[in-house]
C-alpha cells in the first residue's frame, strides 16, 4: 500500500452504545498521536503503536458488511486519526458502502478536518478539548500549535454537521474553573461532554493512582456547564 493510501488500524470494537449518541456504532482505532497527554489511557496506541499489529482492511470491511443491517455507523478514533495519510480514502470507502462516519480528533490538523467535510466524507465530528487553550502544553505533555487548535474549534463550532466537544476532567491536572473556561470557548457548539477520568493504563503511570472526581461533583460541574452550553452531559470515558 502506498504511503498516501496507508491507514493503520490497531483496534476494533464491533458494537458500541457509547460513541454515537442514540445509535449503535462500530469503532476503529488508529495508531499514533502527536500529543502526550499524561492521563491518556490508550497509551499503547500512542507510545507503542508500531508494535501493535495492523488489522487488515479486508477483515474490517467483511465484518461491517456482515452486520450492515444493524450497524450503519462507524467511528474513527485513535490515537489521532488525522495523522493517517490514508484517512480520506478509508472514509470514502466507508461512505461508498453506505456507512455514516464519525471522526474523533484532537483538533491539531484543521486542514484535514476541513478537507474531509468539504468532500462529504464525515457526518459527525467530535473534538477533545484538553482544557483552556492557554494551558495546552501542560494538558498535552508537549508543545502544541495552539493556533491550529483555535482554528479547529472555530470551524467545528460553525459547521452544520453534527458535532460535539468533550473534556476529560482530571484531578490534580484540572481545576473546575478550567472546565468552565473550556466550555465558554466553544459556547456556540451543539453539545459538550464532561468526561470522567478513568485511572487505567495511563500514559504517565502516576496518573493511574489518582481518584476521579465523585459522581456528585461531576454532576455539579455539568450543571454549571449547562449555563454555558445547553446540551451538556457527563460521560464516562471507557475507551476514548
Amino acid at each position: 500500500m502506498s504511503a498516501e493510501h496507508s491507514f493503520h488500524i490497531k483496534g476494533f470494537i464491533e458494537t458500541s452504545f457509547l460513541d454515537w449518541r442514540g445509535h449503535l456504532s462500530s469503532v476503529i482505532f488508529t495508531g499514533g498521536c502527536n500529543f502526550r497527554c499524561p492521563f491518556c489511557h490508550n497509551s499503547d496506541l500512542v507510545l507503542q503503536h508500531d508494535r501493535v499489529p495492523d488489522i487488515p482492511d479486508a477483515q474490517i470491511f467483511a465484518h461491517l458488511m456482515k452486520f450492515r443491517k444493524w450497524i450503519d455507523r462507524v467511528v474513527i478514533t485513535g490515537g489521532e486519526p488525522t495523522l493517517q495519510r490514508g484517512l480520506p480514502l478509508f472514509a470514502k470507502r466507508l461512505k461508498e458502502k453506505g456507512f455514516k462516519v464519525k471522526l474523533d480528533t484532537n483538533g491539531s490538523h484543521p486542514g484535514v478536518v476541513k478537507d474531509l467535510v468539504a468532500a462529504g466524507l464525515i457526518d459527525y465530528i467530535a473534538m477533545d478539548m484538553k482544557g483552556p487553550i492557554s494551558g495546552y502544553n501542560r494538558w498535552c505533555g508537549t508543545t502544541v500549535h495552539r493556533a491550529a487548535i483555535e482554528e479547529s474549534i472555530d470551524f467545528i463550532s460553525a459547521t452544520s454537521l453534527e458535532h460535539e466537544f468533550r473534556m476529560t476532567v482530571v484531578p490534580f491536572l484540572h481545576k473546575e474553573v478550567d472546565v468552565y473556561e473550556a466550555a465558554s470557548r466553544v459556547a456556540k457548539a451543539k453539545r459538550f461532554f464532561v468526561q470522567d477520568f478513568v485511572p487505567r493504563n495511563t500514559l504517565n503511570p502516576a496518573f493511574a493512582h489518582l481518584r476521579p472526581f465523585s459522581p456528585d461533583r461531576m454532576t455539579k460541574i455539568r450543571q454549571k456547564v449547562e449555563g454555558i452550553i445547553q446540551d451538556a452531559q457527563v460521560r464516562r470515558t471507557l475507551h476514548q
